[in-house]
Order: C-alpha cells, then sequence, then structure tokens
C-alpha cells in the first residue's frame, strides 16, 4: 500500500502542471569518500550539502572531514526546478530516471543539471536522486 501510494504521489510530481511541491531531499549517489544533496524546503528555500572525507580502513570515523552548506533558493516552473546560489540560477529537469546510469535497475523521481549548465556551476552533472532511494524506485517507468 505505501508503495502504490508513494508512487501515486510521483506520477503526479512527474506532470509539470503538478510539480509544484518539490520539496525535499535530493542526492547523488556517490560510493565513497564524498556525498552532497540538495534539500527543498517548503515556501522556496534551499540548501545544498557537500560533505567529503578521505578514504579509511573499516568502519571507523571518517578522516579530514569537510561539510559544506550553501545556501539558495529555488522556483519550479514547468518541469524544472531553477536554483539560485550566490547569484547564479541553475536548472534542474524533474523526472523519473532510469538507474542504469548508476548500473542498477528501476526508475525513480530526480532532478538532473539541464545542460548547458551555469558558469558558476557547484552541482554535479549526475542525477540528483529523490529521497528515500530505494522506496521510490520502480521497476519500470511510469506511464505519462
Amino acid at each position: 500500500m505505501k508503495k502504490a501510494a508513494s508512487l501515486i504521489l510521483f506520477m503526479l510530481m512527474a506532470s509539470p502542471a503538478l510539480a509544484q511541491d518539490m520539496s525535499g531531499k535530493y542526492c547523488v549517489l556517490t560510493e565513497s569518500e564524498w556525498s552532497e544533496c540538495i534539500e527543498l524546503n517548503t515556501g522556496g528555500a534551499c540548501r545544498i550539502v557537500t560533505e567529503v572525507w578521505e578514504a579509511t580502513d573499516g568502519s571507523g570515523p571518517r578522516k579530514d572531514y569537510d561539510r559544506k552548506e550553501t545556501t539558495c533558493s529555488y522556483e519550479v516552473r514547468g518541469g524544472q526546478v531553477l536554483l539560485t546560489h550566490h547569484g547564479v540560477t541553475e536548472a534542474l529537469k524533474a523526472d523519473f530516471y532510469d538507474w542504469k546510469e548508476e548500473l542498477l535497475d528501476g526508475w525513480s523521481p530526480g532532478l538532473k543539471p539541464v545542460e548547458p549548465r551555469a558558469e558558476k556551476s557547484v552541482l554535479s552533472s549526475r542525477v540528483y536522486w529523490k529521497e528515500p532511494m530505494d522506496e521510490l524506485r520502480l521497476s519500470e517507468p511510469p506511464r505519462r
């Protein structure tokens, strides 16, 4: 039931006319030593959180940990999220994306920077997957 409700909600999100509430956390899938997320809050406030650390053996504490938070604002226009930080506006396309880019199966909602990218972009060029990633993953793309 929970998965069906999530599917309906995100099928609605995929429709540009209904994509007004994009709030939530979107993260790049990374292997190790870094992470990056965009946190969109209701009302247009957001932040970009980037974490970097040195590789370690085992599961001990992270070495040389650095966390950077960039305050931003956003607005939704059609099927895009326009994110503005430090006077730079970056466009991200809201859609369902195929996990094959990450060598995994399935489809999930996410945000991907639109090309050409802003000259002073601080974002990764990869998909920012809507959290919780695994719970929102579908076996095939939603019908439109």
